[in-house]
């Protein structure tokens, strides 16, 4: 690829698109802790209680006629960083 291409090598690939490489004896370890704590930390919901599944079951939801309207930027902006963390990780999506 030298011959054909202008590049530079610059070591091995350590963080790209929001997944970490590290390097082990057999290969490659791929994860994405860093991008998963950058996004609690970024809509502030780091602190936010566990659950074993994604909604209540048999839940019955309403509209709050008196509550406040929804900031929908920081909405799509949760959404979006929650599809791709579910797209590169298939156990999430399960």
């Amino acid at each position: 690829m030298l011959k054909e291409f202008e590049m530079t090598d610059l070591g091995d690939l350590s963080y790209s698109l929001g997944i970490e490489f590290k390097r082990i004896e057999d290969g490659f370890v791929m994860h994405q802790n860093k991008y998963a704590s950058d996004v609690l930390r970024k809509y502030n919901i780091q602190h936010c209680s566990i659950a074993k599944t994604s909604s209540e079951t048999d839940l019955k939801l309403e509209k709050d006629k008196n509550g406040k309207e929804v900031n929908a930027i920081m909405y799509r902006g949760i959404v979006g960083s929650l599809r791709y963390l579910c797209s590169t990780r298939l156990n999430l999506t399960f």
